[in-house]
Parts: C-alpha cells; structure tokens; sequence
C-alpha cells in the first residue's frame, strides 16, 4: 500500500473517530442540558388526571406541593390538597375514620433517587425508596419532563389512580 493510501486511510480513520467523540459529547451536553434544567426546588401550580376521557383535579383547583431534584440524583415529592382538615384530637395518631380517609385521599409523599433515561424522549426514572402509598415502594417509575423558563410539564403515563396524570410545576424562588 502506497504512503498516500495509507495517509488517506490514516485521515479517514481520524475524522471517523473525531466525529464519533463529538457526536458522543453533544449527547453527554444534552443528557446534563436535560438534568440541569430540571434540578433544584420546584412549586406545584396544576395536578390533572385523565381517564377516560374525564379530567380531575387530582389535588384540587389549589394543590400544594414541593418537589426537590438535586444535582446527585436524589428526589422528593410532597402533593396535597389545600385545605385538609385539622384533626379534633390534635393528635395526628389520634385521627377519626373520616380525618385520616381525607388525608390520605388528599395527599401523597414519596422520595428515592432519579435519572435521565432518555434525552430525545425527555424521560426521566425515578426509583421510589419509600411513599405513602406504599404500594409504590420499591418501584421505578417513568415521567416525562420538559421545561421551559422557570416551569416543568411533568407527565406521568401510569399514575397511581389510574389514567395519567399532568402536573405543572413552577420554579420556587
């Protein structure tokens, strides 16, 4: 083989790889684009299920909530329904049939850690280490998450009602 062909082949060879390594940076920039923009401390402004065609305010027309995403790939989620009742007993172990049944129909809490899974698809993982409800303990669930400005659309394709649910959150500040 002449020194040309070989130089040529050498170049070939070069470009390939230098494309192949900016191809896999641009990805690794996109997946960090998607993890920085959706960390930090964020407000809930809208809780809406759908099923069957039928929308619900899961939480009410004014939920509350907090959702905490940090930079290590912890996660906690507080929703609840504005208003819950206060318990005669001020005893929170002490709770009638009816304080506890609307608490715990008004209110969900969960917290674990999270991932990209997906840049393209905006999927994020999120790996429940504990809830109130507890029957999502111990699984991973998918959310979509996009952002844009200071809100998140986050939509959960299997909630736990049933249907889907889609939440808006607001950046706290």
């Amino acid at each position: 083989m002449s020194r040309a062909v070989r130089s040529m082949i050498r170049n070939a060879l070069s470009a390939a790889v230098l494309a192949v390594a900016v191809l896999a940076g641009s990805w690794e920039a996109a997946a960090a684009g998607l993890l920085q923009e959706i960390q930090g401390n964020w407000t809930i402004a809208s809780a809406v299920n759908e099923k069957e065609g039928k929308k619900t305010d899961v939480f009410g027309a004014n939920p509350m909530g907090s959702m905490i995403l940090t930079p290590e790939g912890r996660f906690s989620i507080i929703l609840m329904r504005s208003g819950l009742p206060k318990f005669a007993a001020n005893n929170r172990a002490q709770g009638t049939a009816e304080e506890n049944e609307a608490v715990v129909k008004g209110s969900v809490a969960y917290f674990g850690t999270y991932k990209v899974e997906n840049e393209a698809e905006r999927t994020v993982s999120l790996a429940i280490e504990g809830c109130t409800f507890p029957n999502l303990t111990g699984e991973i669930q998918k959310r979509t998450m996009t952002v844009s400005g200071d809100e998140m659309k986050m939509v959960t394709p299997t909630a736990a009602i049933g249907g889907t649910n889609y939440l808006i959150w607001k950046r706290a500040k």
